[in-house]
């Protein structure tokens, strides 16, 4: 295909490169080796011809970045969203977990692609993820108020065990939800914390 026809095809009506994106994230919805699928697969799914991706996309690196951005967004949306809604009587902690483990049941390709792949995230990465970072190791003074960034890795660690392991191992018997775990884990960890419970002021000054 010329150039000026792949030209032609970007001034469509539709917005293409959104498309591209959109198609390689739905072909995520099922665990699988953790690859973005190739740029002719996606050409595929958008009916167009492969060079109108290429147009978009140079390479699969660029679109694999491309994609880690949508879902890495979508992920830390999905947090906050729970935490700015959560109602002031509920354990911030569970409300974050809670958050995460359903985007990754509900996302399983996605995040293994993100959390799974070896690779870090791009250098263009949501601008929140470092918010949402603080917002979380504030939390996480309830667990260890001398170590809060530790205990948040802890918190990220049992969080992303319940998620992997029920993502690889489905026919387990759990005998608990994944919330249910979450509650569990949450309440091990500061069951005795000497630390005090976290204030809104705090979490609020660290936006």
């Amino acid at each position: 295909m010329s150039r000026s026809r792949g030209t032609a095809e970007t001034r469509d009506s539709r917005d293409l490169r959104a498309e591209l994106v959109a198609a390689a994230v739905a072909m995520l919805a099922q665990p699988q080796p953790v690859a973005v699928p190739s740029l002719r697969s996606i050409a595929r799914a958008c009916r167009v011809a492969p060079s109108a991706v290429y147009w978009h996309f140079p390479s699969e690196v660029d679109l694999r970045s491309a994609v880690l951005d949508a879902e890495y967004t979508s992920l830390i949306e999905a947090v906050e969203a729970a935490l700015d809604n959560a109602a002031t009587d509920t354990d911030r902690l569970v409300v974050a977990g809670d958050a995460y483990i359903a985007w990754a049941l509900e996302h399983p390709g996605a995040y293994q692609l993100l959390f799974e792949s070896g690779d870090e995230l791009p250098a263009t990465r949501a601008e929140r993820g470092p918010r949402l970072q603080r917002r979380i190791v504030d939390l996480a003074r309830r667990v260890d108020p001398d170590a809060p960034f530790a205990a948040a890795l802890l918190l990220w660690s049992a969080w992303h065990g319940v998620v992997s392991l029920r993502l690889h191992k489905d026919e387990w018997d759990w005998g608990m939800t994944a919330q249910e775990a979450n509650r569990r884990l949450v309440a091990a960890l500061t069951t005795h914390s000497a630390g005090p419970a976290l204030s809104c002021r705090s979490e609020n000054e660290s936006q």
